[in-house]
């Protein structure tokens, strides 16, 4: 009789505490249909549509926004933009410093940890007959001015040899 009980109860304790954790949790990521999205932030964005929807987030005392971008079959591009308010009205492209050119106005197959900052991108290009392959890294002290921390690149479109490091910051 009394394991049922004790059973029961860590289960009453276990949803409570599942509850709580979901609405305490602050870094949720949330779907925003585009038309319900601020104009500041669709206006931030240059790449054309692909998607009904962006996604906001919370990032580096503010909101980070991305909007997914046209794509090849090995990329996922999209564009990141920041607003310090919730409801977007400051919003500002995230421009990506690059080793060479103009910086990037999206980065490709993106992971971005709120944590520590840091925006790790992996494009794949396999029909450019220089480079195939890019990884870099960007640190955003200042959300809006990433710096480059991290680029190599390679032919080889698999990533296991020839790569030639462009930047190595700490």
């Amino acid at each position: 009789m009394r394991l049922p009980v004790l059973f029961a109860g860590l289960l009453l304790l276990g949803g409570h505490a599942f509850a709580q954790s979901s609405d305490e949790t602050p870094n949720v990521l949330t779907a925003v249909k585009r038309t319900e999205a601020p104009k500041e932030v669709l206006a931030a964005i240059k790449c054309d549509v692909v998607l009904d929807f962006i996604t906001r987030e919370i990032f580096a005392g503010g909101w980070l926004w991305k909007s997914k971008c046209p794509s090849n079959h090995a990329n996922e591009i999209a564009a990141q933009v920041f607003s310090r308010l919730k409801d977007g009205k400051d919003a500002k492209l995230i421009l990506f410093p690059a080793p060479k050119g103009a910086p990037l106005e999206e980065i490709a197959n993106a992971e971005i940890f709120p944590a520590t900052r840091e925006f790790n991108a992996l494009f794949v290009d396999p029909e450019d007959g220089k480079i195939c392959r890019i990884e870099a890294r960007w640190i955003a002290e200042d959300p809006l001015k990433p710096r480059l921390v991290f680029w190599r690149e390679t032919k080889d479109c698999e990533g296991k040899t020839g790569w030639r490091v462009l930047v190595n910051r700490k």
